[in-house]
């Protein structure tokens, strides 16, 4: 239960954790969005819609600072609502510039687990406290899972194909170590049209995946750089999830020509 919970939250933004800041070149970083987009998402089993998962991004004040607060939520629908009945929720309020948090909220719902973390970063200390675990001592530029998702977002250019990074997050109340690969572009057909894609492979751990390889991940190659498509292979099958709507956009979505 706990991998289809972590997808369906995920899988607009688990591919895109702040793959890319420990890029020792200074970064260039871009406008990609504004406060109104709107990501949804749906998760299938072959034909079966297992779940939906959306991205909010709204304008806001955190302690007298502008700020950006994203609302991610996934959950279950149908009958793997009746099996597992996960609903997710993470929320970030970050530095619009830089996308660096000033605070998370972690409320998660999977059956009859429950899980509530609130954690305050300090850059300027190099420290975070969390109402969980207490006051921690934490690496330079360190993301939550959706704040990392809308950095990345502004500094994803100049990748070469082959390119793998390694990177230090924070997420269930711990640091979390990821690497990913950049595969090179590929053109994909969804719902919404054909849109020519950025292809990456995170490498993920062994036990949860069918293998160190099972998900691949599909970002869009304009410069809005959000995730179109997402394939995970599990031991008990293979999940795909699409983007299916979206709205607010900073630029319009590119599609290629049938």
């Amino acid at each position: 239960m706990k991998s289809i919970g972590l997808f369906l939250i995920l899988l607009p933004v688990f591919p895109l954790m702040s793959f890319w800041y420990n890029q020792s070149n200074e970064e260039q970083l871009f406008e990609v969005f504004k406060p109104g987009e709107e990501l949804k998402y749906e998760l299938s089993y072959g034909w079966i819609t297992g779940g939906v998962a959306s991205l909010s991004l709204t304008e806001t004040k955190y302690q007298g600072k502008n700020a950006y607060h994203v609302t991610a939520v996934g959950k279950t629908v149908g009958i793997t609502h009746k099996l597992y009945n996960i609903r997710d929720v993470y929320e970030s309020y970050f530095d619009p510039e830089t996308a660096k948090p000033y605070k998370s909220i972690t409320n998660l719902k999977e059956g009859d687990y429950r899980k509530y973390v609130e954690v305050i970063f300090n850059h300027e200390e190099g420290t975070l406290i969390s109402d969980k675990s207490g006051k921690k001592a934490m690496g330079k530029d360190v993301f939550d899972i959706v704040s990392a998702f809308y950095h990345l977002r502004k500094s994803l250019y100049n990748i070469k194909v082959g390119d793998k990074v390694v990177v230090h997050t924070y997420f269930h109340d711990e640091p979390w170590d990821l690497v990913i690969r950049y595969k090179g572009t590929e053109t994909i057909k969804t719902s919404l049209g054909k849109i020519n894609c950025m292809k990456f492979k995170p490498v993920v751990e062994k036990g949860t995946f069918e293998s160190e390889d099972g998900l691949d991940i599909w970002i869009s190659n304009d410069k809005n750089r959000i995730p179109i498509r997402i394939k995970m292979k599990l031991f008990v099958g293979s999940f795909k999830t699409d983007l299916v709507k979206h709205s607010g956009l900073l630029y319009d979505l590119e599609f290629e020509k049938e």
